[in-house]
């Protein structure tokens, strides 16, 4: 027969811990198991000090989420197993299951208030993915832009400007198109659709410049690497978005949000693990709503959803440069974050290429000595 107690923890939150081995005719527990249930919409079962368990006891488990959101803590591999394969969620420590009830209750509140934010215009990406195609020409590109003034006015003033410097002032947009090029309309189309998504928040300017110089760094250790142009442009645009869900807790909790930032001033922690603390998820997860939301393509969805934990094996050579970007700007700026190296020279070899350089620090800064025209 298995030891059991009942207990509510700090916040309120019930938790029954489980010890020994469950037996198919362990009724006391099953029923209060049930009562638990009944009574609560959220409570936290420990079977850290379980040795064994009847199937019965794991179908018991499994019924009881279906009516009240369960957490269960368990470092017992086998345990942990039998627990994921039935869908239960399962958390190393009593606290990373408490954390993860207020991350429940964030991402509650973040999705009502969502609800007032509209759904993000996909021209914009639309613009993006052209005119990364093989295919595209210009006449179809004009087509796809002669009816938005705003984007129109914008082209003629870049195809104006000094860095495209004309003896006659371009005044048709055929023409403007042609002496930007495919290349830099791109970028401009890539900036467009960031400042919309960044246009929402009401992100600040130095907000801006971070997502804008992670593009620019990740960009260049991708084409350092041998990325294909097409894993360029997405490499770009994941590095400008991929801080878009710390945009929106910012924005919707601006006072919790300043509490995590001084507390990862004060402990000298990543910022999402602040995060973590405070409000029970993180930017990622976050970011990765937001992006679901707004029907961005599945890479970067990826992308923002795991810029840190680099769980996503199969996209790690599109979220392995930003990352190491991400990662050696912070480091640049003073602000707690791991070290990229290893990461980096992970990358390289995932491209079949040896990353030759002897300080990073130095070779990274390179980036930026090459200006494009301004959008």
């Amino acid at each position: 027969m298995a030891n059991y107690r009942v207990e509510t923890l700090d916040g309120g939150f019930p938790y029954i811990n489980i010890e020994g081995t469950v037996a198919r005719n362990d009724t006391e527990l099953f029923r209060a198991v049930s009562n638990i249930s009944k009574g609560h919409a959220s409570f936290i079962v420990n079977l850290t000090g379980l040795e064994s368990a009847d199937k019965e006891f794991y179908d018991h488990l499994n019924n009881v989420s279906s009516r009240s959101k369960l957490k269960v803590v368990s470092n017992n591999s086998t345990v942990s197993n039998y627990c994921l394969s039935m869908g239960l969620k399962i958390f190393p420590s009593i606290k990373s299951a408490q954390l993860s009830f207020a991350g429940d209750e964030t991402i509650k509140m973040l999705l009502s208030k969502l609800r007032d934010v509209p759904i993000l215009s996909n021209d914009a990406y639309k613009l993006v993915s052209y005119t990364n195609d093989v295919n595209a020409n210009y006449e179809e590109l004009e087509k796809m832009i002669k009816d938005n003034p705003g984007l129109v006015s914008q082209i003629l003033r870049i195809a104006n400007s000094s860095f495209f410097y004309r003896n006659q002032k371009i005044t048709v947009l055929s023409q403007a198109l042609v002496t930007i090029g495919l290349t830099h309309l791109r970028r401009l189309f890539e900036f467009n659709f960031y400042h919309s998504v960044m246009g929402i928040f009401g992100a600040q300017k130095e907000l801006i410049d971070h997502g804008k110089q992670c593009a620019v760094v990740a960009e260049y250790i991708a084409k350092q690497a041998g990325a294909s142009k097409a894993d360029l442009s997405k490499i770009w645009l994941a590095g400008l978005l991929h801080d878009v869900g710390g945009q929106a807790l910012a924005f919707f909790f601006p006072e919790k949000y300043n509490v995590a930032r001084n507390f990862v001033k004060e402990q000298k922690m990543p910022t999402y693990l602040g995060e973590l603390v405070t409000f029970g998820t993180e930017h990622q997860s976050v970011g990765k709503i937001l992006a679901n939301k707004w029907n961005f393509p599945e890479y970067l969805q990826n992308i923002v959803g795991d810029h840190h934990y680099l769980q996503i094996v199969d996209g790690k050579k599109l979220t392995l440069p930003v990352f190491c970007a991400n990662t050696y700007l912070n480091n640049r700026d003073g602000l707690p974050a791991p070290s990229y190296k290893e990461k980096l020279v992970e990358y390289f070899q995932l491209m079949n290429k040896e990353m030759k350089w002897e300080n990073p620090d130095d070779e990274l800064i390179k980036a930026f000595e090459s200006e494009g025209p301004s959008f």
